[in-house]
């Protein structure tokens, strides 16, 4: 699922996007949630920030803030990069000031005329759900009421947690535990992954090296996962 955030100072224009944004959620049954819809910047990293989830935002450039829309975009991008950032503005002579940011904007859209301003907002929600369509292919899991999607591309290996029917996923800079087991995680996976042992799966992707008379392989993020005698041999294959 991706979360939509909108920061924009103008009370009246942020309550406007909401509508935008949510009904068109609605109608096209979007895998999207509005998130957050707010005029204080703070309250956005604060929220996101801990997201895993991929973030969808629409920022104004004028904040009235100490802070403009292009910097906290920049913020944002460094927090999140794989994001997508739209900037919804009255300046557009900011246009080309996206380029020297480098925040890779996915659009710039006018205020002025709402009904241009909702076809635009309309327009870039099917881009985006294109492209995560077109996307490798995610884990997708919930921990309490919150739903989490991870690339595959991203995943270094998933190893049973100390605590019971539980199983952690990790990444290269995190790991996310949560109810499940090996044996189902295993079917919803692509060839890229190996169950190298009962309490592991490996993303071959990551793997640096092999220490075969230890039994152990050694991931890129810099942890360790155990391999079994009886799987050593698929193991070599598949890296091979």
């Amino acid at each position: 699922m991706l979360d939509i955030y909108i920061c924009e100072d103008d009370k009246t224009q942020l309550d406007l996007f909401s509508n935008y944004i949510s009904n068109t959620i609605l109608i096209e049954d979007f895998d999207m949630r509005l998130a957050l819809s707010t005029q204080d910047y703070h309250e956005l990293l604060e929220l996101f920030s801990p997201s895993e989830n991929i973030g969808v935002f629409f920022l104004d450039i004028d904040l009235k803030s100490d802070i403009d829309g292009l910097k906290l975009a920049q913020r944002i991008r460094k927090l999140q990069p794989r994001c997508f950032i739209i900037f919804i503005t009255s300046h557009v002579e900011c246009g080309m000031e996206t380029f020297r940011y480098k925040v890779e904007a996915l659009d710039f859209i006018c205020k002025g005329n709402p009904d241009e301003v909702r076809t635009r907002i309309k327009e870039c929600l099917y881009n985006i759900d294109e492209k995560i369509q077109s996307a490798p292919h995610s884990f997708h899991f919930n921990i309490g009421e919150r739903h989490v999607s991870i690339p595959f591309d991203e995943i270094v290996c998933f190893q049973t947690s100390d605590n019971s029917h539980k199983v952690t996923v990790y990444t290269m800079n995190r790991s996310s535990e949560f109810f499940g087991t090996l044996k189902e995680i295993e079917t919803h996976l692509d060839k890229r992954f190996y169950r190298c042992h009962r309490s592991c799966i490996v993303n071959k992707d990551f793997v640096d090296t092999v220490d075969y008379d230890l039994f152990t392989i050694h991931m890129k993020n810099g942890g360790e996962c155990p391999i079994s005698f009886r799987l050593k041999g698929g193991l070599k294959r598949l890296l091979r």
